[in-house]
C-alpha cells in the first residue's frame, strides 16, 4: 500500500496551473491540479477518458455540448476522446483531483 499526503502536492503559480503526479500504478495515474484565479486547463483529449474531483474551490468544466459548475467533493466523468476545458470558476484558489487511464 502506498500512502501520500495531498497536501504536500499543493502547488500553485500565477503563470501557469500546476500538475502534480501524486500516484501512477497499473495504468492509473493521479494528478493534483491547481489553479490560480482564472486560470484554465485545455489540451489532448485523454484516450481512457477521466475523472475530476474537486477538493477546493468552484471548477467549470466546458464541452462542446455545454458547461457544468461543480464544486467542491463533486465527481465529473469525462468520456474517452471527449474534448473538454477545466477552469477555476471561483475568484480564489482551486485543487483538483484528476484520475486517469494511462
Amino acid at each position: 500500500m502506498q500512502t501520500k499526503p495531498i497536501a504536500d502536492a499543493r502547488h500553485f503559480s500565477l503563470r501557469e496551473v500546476q500538475r502534480q503526479e501524486i500516484v501512477s500504478h497499473e495504468g492509473v495515474r493521479i494528478d493534483l491540479l491547481c489553479f490560480e484565479a482564472g486560470q484554465r486547463l485545455e489540451g489532448p483529449p485523454d484516450i481512457g477518458g477521466c475523472v475530476y474531483q474537486v477538493l477546493e474551490g468552484e471548477a467549470l468544466v466546458r464541452e462542446p455540448s455545454g458547461s457544468t459548475r461543480l464544486g467542491k467533493g463533486v465527481l465529473a466523468l469525462i468520456g474517452a476522446g471527449q474534448e473538454h476545458t477545466i477552469e477555476n470558476a471561483g475568484g480564489g484558489l482551486l485543487v483538483v483531483m484528476r484520475t486517469r487511464s494511462v
